[in-house]
């Protein structure tokens, strides 16, 4: 369990003892106070199993008194529902288990390096050529250090991999991919940007709790035998979505259904809150773009002026091959250390540049289209939450016209229990007639409180691993930019110590010049050079 998915849990943990098992507050801090003194208030100081079993200790005293003090109702008793922690109007909560996966070597990677985020990387390319029946591709070698693996896929590889996600998890947040081209590209350019974006592509999985539980995510970076990952996308390719929570698969061995208030405000501030940010994403990204862009034409620049002056080295080279008397060797000296620095310079700048377009513009990009899967996943959430309120009214006020004025016999009550006394009780009344419309409503609740804990859950996670990753690329870009800052800095340094010392020697003075220096400009025209 990594740190970030861990700390969600505990939240998730004191959030539901609050909501659904009533205990106050300020009983939950004491208790926890008297358990661990000082440091109880620091959720990372305490282990969850540790947190979990004290939460549990407080229901149980909570439950103890409830029964002292209330007895349950035979309406309540014949309506309530197994597994279902609270069940109103506003507030849901059901634990349905499920099938367990075993742990898959990512998951216990994970497990055993709680604070690690696992970074995949493209380190290589190849341009495959097709043939009459077969266009080119490209293949992409996929490096992930922490397991020393080494498998190449195309990219037609990605896009099955988010099918397969799809497929196995809907309604979770399945990360970008660039968009499929009508005609290929095999410029170094594109290849350079989509490698990158497939690298954030892979990252993201990895750092989605449920998405990295998958054995397609696993075989995707482990499999090397082609055969063998044939089996695995033909296994893919006939796998159905669940329709029952009982049918989805993951580590835990449990769904959980909910929705609360608190809950639904927080969709409505994040979906506005990522809305209001959708055109900084814009701007960030345009704004990365050009100054990268800029960056490149400038490079371009510099390059010329390297160029030139080369010419001009040649030019003057040419010059003293042909002349020993009145040759040159001097300026020619002068024009191969002003090339060397301006070659050093565009490099240090192309350094930078492909810098800046990793870490902030393919970066932003990403992010940008992070976020509207984000908006996306809210958007198919609110319409889940729609439809099921829409025909939860429908049907209470169809309940309502029944109760009070149909007979029974319209009810379409299929029970043993006593119809006549059924009629005397509007809560079991309302329990039992038109149950095929009651079983559709419900259905849609759970369709919805699904989703709902799913987006809540993943788009949490999402936000907290974006911040990680933001503080990770600025790192990475500080790094590099130091160490290139550093490598340009001394070569200027030795050039510039070459130009003082032709200055020096220029001016009569003689600096510590290499022997062959003095030989080959303080004193050019020597005899045996001229009759030579």
């Amino acid at each position: 369990m990594s740190l970030t998915f861990e700390r969600l849990k505990k939240q998730d943990l004191l959030l539901s003892a609050v909501l659904y098992e009533k205990i106050t507050k300020e009983e939950l801090i004491q208790h926890l106070n008297q358990v661990k003194g000082e440091q109880f208030d620091m959720i990372d100081s305490w282990a969850y199993e540790a947190l979990e079993a004290e939460v549990k200790i407080l229901i149980e005293k909570k439950h103890e008194e409830f029964r002292r003090t209330r007895t349950m109702s035979m309406d309540e008793y014949i309506v309530q529902k197994p597994n279902v922690i609270i069940n109103d109007e506003k507030n849901y909560r059901e634990t349905i288990q499920c099938k367990q996966l075993p742990p898959n070597r990512i998951v216990l990677y994970y497990v055993e390096n709680p604070q690690v985020v696992i970074q995949p990387r493209i380190a290589e390319q190849k341009i495959i050529e097709g043939n009459a029946f077969t266009p080119n591709y490209v293949n992409y070698c996929v490096v992930v250090g922490q397991f020393g693996s080494n498998v190449w896929r195309r990219v037609e590889h990605f896009y099955w991999l988010q099918e397969a996600l799809q497929q196995q998890y809907p309604d979770s947040l399945i990360p970008p991919l660039p968009a499929k081209t009508l005609f290929r590209k095999f410029t170094p350019e594109h290849i350079s940007k989509r490698s990158k974006m497939l690298e954030q592509f892979l990252s993201a999985i990895l750092n989605n709790h449920l998405l990295r539980q998958s054995d397609f995510i696993e075989g995707f970076l482990f499999i090397e035998d082609d055969i063998k990952f044939k089996q695995l996308q033909a296994a893919s390719s006939v796998l159905k979505q669940p329709n029952k929570y009982t049918d989805y698969a993951n580590q835990e061995g449990q769904v959980i259904l909910e929705f609360n208030p608190i809950m639904d405000k927080y969709f409505l501030d994040i979906n506005s809150y990522m809305l209001n940010t959708n055109d900084i994403y814009k701007e960030l990204t345009d704004n990365s773009r050009f100054v990268v862009s800029s960056l490149k034409d400038f490079i371009l620049k510099v390059k010329n002026l390297s160029g030139s002056i080369g010419s001009l080295k040649e030019a003057t080279k040419a010059f003293n091959l042909k002349n020993i008397v009145g040759s040159l060797p001097l300026l020619e000296f002068v024009y191969t250390l002003l090339e060397e620095y301006f070659n050093d310079w565009s490099a240090n700048l192309t350094k930078l540049a492909n810098t800046l377009n990793e870490n902030l513009y393919e970066f932003f990009r990403f992010q940008r289209d992070m976020q509207n899967q984000c908006v996306e996943l809210i958007s198919n959430r609110n319409k889940a939450q729609s439809k099921f309120i829409k025909e939860q009214q429908d049907l209470m006020k169809k309940k309502y016209k029944y109760f009070t004025t149909e007979p029974i016999e319209k009810w379409e009550m299929v029970t043993e229990l006593d119809k006549i006394k059924i009629k005397q009780s509007q809560t079991l009344s309302y329990h039992f007639m038109l149950p095929k419309e009651t079983q559709e409503v419900e259905e849609l609740k759970m369709r919805f409180a699904y989703i709902n804990r799913q987006a809540y859950q993943q788009i949490t996670q999402y936000f907290d691993n974006k911040s990680i990753s933001y503080t990770s690329r600025m790192c990475n870009m500080s790094i590099r930019k130091k160490e290139n800052a550093i490598q340009h800095s001394q070569h200027v340094e030795k050039i510039a110590q070459q130009f003082m010392q032709i200055v020096a020697m220029r001016n009569g003075e003689i600096p510590n010049l290499k022997q062959e220096w003095i030989d080959q400009y303080f004193n050019p025209l020597r005899i045996s050079f001229i009759i030579k």
